[in-house]
């Protein structure tokens, strides 16, 4: 069994879908909870967008399969965490493919 299957933290993922904005529009709203198995592990300064300045707390979420985007929300360690950009896509064959997204406090 893979690392990638058998992640030692488990998140919770609100993916993005489109609601109406009650002006006939739609807008980016919450859709309905997905859990998964992953490996959440820290951010490092150097790696962080805001080199060399004070870095809030940030993480990186790595799973088999992610569905979230830059409007989703993350539920993890009793918190609520927003997705940083889209999800980085790995490819590489059915064994090595995963997904890696940043995730911030919120």
């Amino acid at each position: 069994m893979s690392l990638l299957d058998s992640g030692p933290d488990t998140v919770t993922v609100f993916p993005t879908v489109d609601v109406d904005d009650g002006y006939g529009g739609t807008k980016p709203g919450p859709g309905q909870p997905v859990t998964v198995r992953a490996r959440v592990e820290p951010v490092t300064s150097t790696e962080a967008p805001e080199a060399g300045y004070v870095v809030g707390t940030v993480y990186r979420v790595i799973a088999r399969s992610l569905p979230a985007g830059p409007w989703s929300r993350v539920e993890w360690a009793g918190s609520t965490w927003a997705v940083v950009g889209d999800p980085e896509r790995w490819g590489g064959g059915r064994r090595l493919a995963h997904d890696v997204a940043t995730i911030r406090k919120r």
